[in-house]
């Protein structure tokens, strides 16, 4: 019968082996969740944030014993847990297991399995009053697709013990390179155990731990004009999907319709990025609004992103590929306005739920 295991429990040789109900078995070291010891073994595993709040990944343990991070995550409804249902991302195998989870036929093509390294701090700099860029590096080249995130632990030095070193998700916001680069915008959030740590405490060669890349909400292969709706911490990734669209060989021939919004004008920062990438397409425009009374002159507009959108009123909207990255409620608000009132395609949008 398969049981939750206190954490002192342990596999003899330190390496678990987990067999899936379809027949797949792959190693998962000691401390590793479930999730990132299939994604590592490049088992192409359904998830999204990762962290135990969209409940994506789901899995039901037939044998052995695993432990939870969390007792109760966000993730998992109360019908859930009464059918025995766990979430990988959250769970630890302590023993060896069989769980049945979700897979897809293959592992995505282009995507990089994960893996953790140390990183460098090389350079920081602030973007708002509450937004910073931080640039790391590793020791090997950096592989992840435009659009898709790392979990970012504070080192030892920085962070104390194991337990003061909680872990976030951040998104890229360069684009895969050779010198080992990772590129993250981190935005203060007040009282928060992490931000607060990147943005006022981090100093060049502090090290970090990274795990990554994680994300479906990356770069398409596709010949269509992109569109990136961001609003918040969300311009990230699609600064990153905007500089990967740059880098393609058909740039010259493709379109660009940005989307930013924020709460006041002091928030918004996606001029220098647009402007940067706008050379080398064809066209590339931006509007950004603000939700909050404009306490200046602010001659744009006032509302939430997607009004924004709506707005705009790009005629052949469905016909773009779209990505969207923000906070929960935003990017709830923008994929129903795209699939419900604009019609565009559900396969067409692309974004991952972070909680």
């Amino acid at each position: 019968m398969p049981s939750t295991a206190p954490a002192g429990i342990r596999h003899a040789d330190d390496v678990i082996t987990v067999m899936s109900s379809g027949g797949v078995s792959f190693p998962c070291p000691e401390g590793e969740t479930l999730l990132r010891a299939a994604l590592r073994a490049g088992i192409p595993v359904g998830y999204e944030c990762n962290s135990g709040g969209c409940g994506t990944c789901k899995v039901v343990v037939m044998d052995g014993q695993v432990e939870q991070l969390v007792p109760d995550p966000p993730g998992l409804t109360e019908r859930d847990r009464r059918k025995g249902k766990l979430l990988a991302c959250q769970s630890v195998p302590r023993t060896d297991c069989t769980v049945t989870m979700s897979s897809a036929s293959e592992w995505p093509a282009g995507h990089a399995r994960p893996r953790r390294m140390a990183v460098e701090v090389i350079h920081t700099r602030a973007l708002t009053h509450d937004l910073h860029e931080i640039t790391l590096r590793g020791e090997c080249p950096a592989n992840f697709l435009p659009g898709q995130y790392a979990m970012l632990t504070v080192d030892q030095e920085q962070g104390g013990t194991e337990a003061a070193r909680p872990e976030r998700a951040y998104s890229m916001s360069n684009v895969p390179n050779r010198d080992g680069l990772w590129q993250f915008q981190v935005k203060r959030v007040p009282g928060g155990r992490v931000s607060p740590r990147l943005v006022e405490h981090l100093r060049t060669s502090d090290r970090l731990v990274l795990d990554g890349p994680y994300g479906h909400a990356h770069l398409q292969d596709s010949d269509r004009d992109v569109v990136c709706i961001a609003g918040g911490s969300g311009l990230a990734p699609m600064v990153s999907v905007a500089r990967g669209l740059a880098a393609r060989p058909d740039a010259a021939q493709r379109q660009l319709h940005f989307f930013y919004g924020g709460r006041r004008e002091e928030d918004l920062c996606a001029r220098e990025f647009v402007d940067e990438v706008t050379p080398a397409l064809r066209k590339a425009s931006l509007s950004e609004a603000i939700s909050e009374e404009p306490a200046n002159g602010w001659q744009g507009i006032r509302g939430f992103v997607h009004e924004l959108v709506a707005a705009y009123d790009l005629p052949d909207l469905a016909e773009h590929e779209i990505y969207v990255a923000g906070p929960p409620m935003m990017t709830d608000a923008v994929v129903r306005f795209l699939v419900l009132e604009r019609g565009v395609p559900a396969e067409r949008v692309h974004f991952d739920r972070f909680y």
